[in-house]
């Protein structure tokens, strides 16, 4: 037997069939909604451990500052203690099949398998710090750390007594050679007889190898201690022979709050926001992107209590000549170790040459290793 539709039955019908198409269209907007406010995800990849401080930790305090600055609109994950080669190349991989749509890559050593793995993923955006080599969705990014290191070095300059300065140094990469060469320039613009040695470790992280540096050049009659390494060992073997000490990457102050001079800092936080603020316009390219002191990408932190307050202020006119663009740190003519001469009178090094740069200036005691 069939019943027939009664009038309450077809309007009843007709409701049910409105109130299930009204349900999927909004299920559908809210889905599109929650697409349209899906977060962008963000990886950073990091060589050494966070907890070792300096340049990891640097780049750490940033992106925390990054995750802050965006709230909700991004979210930030990151992975330390990442060796160069084959598990960098692993651990891009992943956080590429992740659905990260943008990944830092921290450190220099990681160049390489940035270069493979962005190759393997084009619809991923990725950064590589320190580097020099591109590509259609891989940039590069650096802090011009050397402007820093001429000011400490002017600082430097301005207090020795004896006249000799200490530099414990990690590899003869571009970086570390640009940042020995402007910290002896701002040492002989403060004072032209200052000689700068350097002694190499061929190590990030050892801090037994850096102490051991310290320790030697202090020995040779050097009353300021800087390097470019991890660890704080080389600012402690200073601050227990008591003389000058000059931080770097982050505030050292606390492992010498004698007889720290200053730090060298790096503010990562200006570089981040641009970049991820350009993926989220559309509007990312792959560049060589640097910052400097017009940013305070590049910082002089925690002067230490027996500082004596015109020194400051010398280097902060100089620093100000700096951004006022008066004061080039890599200004010619400027020779290496063997005579030849890399920067003619009146010239200036473009951001090609310096990130090139494997020559030292002539004069530094210690040479450039094999």
């Amino acid at each position: 037997m069939t019943t027939r539709p009664t009038p309450v039955m077809k309007h009843l019908g007709r409701w049910m069939k409105r109130g299930c198409a009204a349900l999927l269209v909004a299920g559908g907007l809210a889905a599109g909604s929650a697409q349209a406010q899906a977060p962008l995800k963000v990886a950073f990849m990091h060589e050494n451990p966070v907890g070792q401080g300096g340049w990891t930790l640097s780049h750490e305090i940033a992106r925390k500052k990054l995750q802050e600055h965006f709230g909700d609109a991004i979210s930030t994950s990151a992975l330390d203690g990442i060796a160069p080669g084959g598990d960098a190349e692993r651990v891009l991989t992943k956080l590429a099949r992740d659905g990260n749509d943008l990944i830092f890559a921290t450190s220099f050593g990681f160049m390489n398998s940035a270069v493979r793995v962005a190759k393997r993923f084009p619809r991923t955006t990725f950064e590589h710090a320190s580097g020099y080599t591109t590509a259609r969705n891989l940039g590069t990014y650096q802090i011009r750390a050397y402007q820093g290191r001429y000011l400490a070095g002017y600082a430097a300059g301005l207090v020795s007594k004896t006249g000799r300065l200490g530099y414990v140094g990690s590899f003869p990469i571009p970086e570390v050679l640009r940042g020995i060469n402007a910290y002896t320039l701002g040492a002989r613009a403060a004072r032209p007889d200052i000689e700068v040695e350097v002694v190499w470790i061929s190590t990030w992280s050892d801090a037994s190898r850096s102490r051991e540096a310290a320790d030697l050049l202090i020995a040779r009659g050097a009353d300021v201690i800087t390097h470019h390494t991890e660890t704080s060992a080389a600012i402690q073997a200073a601050e227990q022979a008591g003389v000058w000490s000059v931080g770097y990457q982050t505030d050292r102050s606390p492992f010498a709050p004698q007889h720290h001079l200053v730090s060298i800092a790096h503010n990562w936080l200006p570089i981040y926001i641009r970049k991820v603020q350009a993926v989220m316009d559309g509007t990312w390219k792959a560049e060589v992107d640097w910052v400097g002191v017009e940013e305070d990408a590049t910082q002089l932190v925690g002067w230490g209590p027996e500082v004596p307050e015109e020194v400051k202020a010398a280097v902060a006119a100089q620093r100000q000549r700096m951004i006022d663009g008066e004061l080039k740190v890599f200004s010619g003519p400027l020779q290496d170790l063997e005579g030849v001469e890399r920067v003619a009178a009146g010239s200036v090094p473009d951001d090609k040459a310096l990130t090139g740069m494997e020559w030292m200036l002539s004069g530094i005691i210690g040479g450039v290793p094999n």
